[in-house]
């Protein structure tokens, strides 16, 4: 069988049998890259692409960590300036205290009676308590108004004006009842 096979290559042409050779060898090499090594050239190259994303991620997080620490230092810097703003004291009890003793300095600045001051309901509005008080007081008209506008200096800037109500009473006198809201942080765990 050799022998025949050998005598039938030999009356082909040296071309045609030269390019059955090549034929086959890139049918072997095709063969070899698509069974042997295309899986492996695709994971390499995978590494390769997850070793510069994690290279670059990792330069990136000395960065961010300065960030985050640079943020964290404005916000105790913000609380800070917030506490400092806010001139509710701590407890309740002196909340009230200062409360009615700066609306009463205020009121007397004016010539403004205070009739009463309840307290009222309690609520979380965002990272704040509010905390609302009803207050009456009588006086003219117009110190009633100076009144009002003086709240952010007597008060600070954590109390609000929520609802007021102005009636005529005796004569020039005019009745004012009004809701003021204090704003407090609430305690967060650091």
């Amino acid at each position: 069988m050799r022998k025949r096979l050998t005598d039938q290559l030999a009356t082909l042409d040296a071309r045609v049998v030269a390019g059955s050779m090549v034929l086959l060898l890139g049918l072997v090499l095709f063969e070899g890259w698509m069974l042997v090594l295309r899986k492996p050239l695709t994971a390499y190259r995978q590494i390769r692409a997850t070793h510069s994303t994690l290279s670059a991620s990792i330069q990136q997080a000395p960065r961010q960590r300065d960030e985050l620490e640079k943020v964290a230092s404005e916000l105790k810097l913000l609380k800070a300036k917030l506490s400092g703003q806010l001139k509710v004291p701590a407890s309740d009890d002196e909340m009230v205290a200062s409360l009615m003793a700066a609306l009463d300095q205020s009121a007397a600045r004016y010539g403004i009676a205070l009739t009463s001051m309840t307290p009222g309901p309690r609520q979380q509005v965002s990272v704040f308590e509010e905390l609302s008080f009803q207050v009456m007081g009588n006086g003219s008209y117009l110190q009633l108004c100076q009144w009002m506008l003086d709240f952010e200096q007597a008060l600070g800037g954590s109390a609000t004006v929520t609802e007021f109500d102005i009636k005529s009473g005796e004569g020039s006198q005019v009745s004012l009842t009004f809701n003021v809201a204090l704003y407090r942080p609430l305690q967060l765990q650091e």
